[in-house]
């Protein structure tokens, strides 16, 4: 199987494993030198778009992972989203790779969507490079 193959099979494999109650995509792009916008306000249950206007390599890494959100990144060019459960700020850096690293700092703030999403810490099914992803 070629590597483009192989990216496209786990692209649709990552978007059939988007939870069915996820009702906004909202984006951040990266960009060289900054984020935008730098601070995301959204709730809980909603899908934030990580959108890499670089064009070279990007890794979204959050400060902390108690399973308070779902981060999904492919490699090489692949999408990056996260959808959160808890409300709170969650900080983030983005690692640009080229020549040199540059890191890019950011934070999402999560207000909590009590109609419809409760959150519980969640049974992790899958854990790809310490990132849960649930069926």
């Amino acid at each position: 199987v070629s590597m483009r193959g192989w990216l496209t099979a786990a692209v649709a494999a990552l978007t059939f494993l988007t939870p069915a109650g996820v009702r906004a995509d909202e984006k951040i792009v990266i960009e060289a030198t900054r984020l935008a916008p730098p601070v995301l306000r959204t709730m809980t249950g909603h899908r934030v778009t990580f959108l890499n206007r670089t064009q070279r390599a990007a890794h979204v890494e959050f400060a902390r992972d108690g399973g308070e959100h779902h981060l999904v990144q492919v490699p090489v060019g692949g999408p990056i989203w996260a959808i959160f459960h808890r409300a709170g700020t969650h900080p983030y850096v983005v690692h640009v790779y080229g020549k040199r690293t540059d890191t890019l700092a950011g934070a999402v703030e999560v207000v909590e969507d009590a109609l419809h999403n409760k959150w519980e810490p969640p049974a992790c099914a899958v854990n790809v490079m310490g990132v849960c992803i649930e069926p």
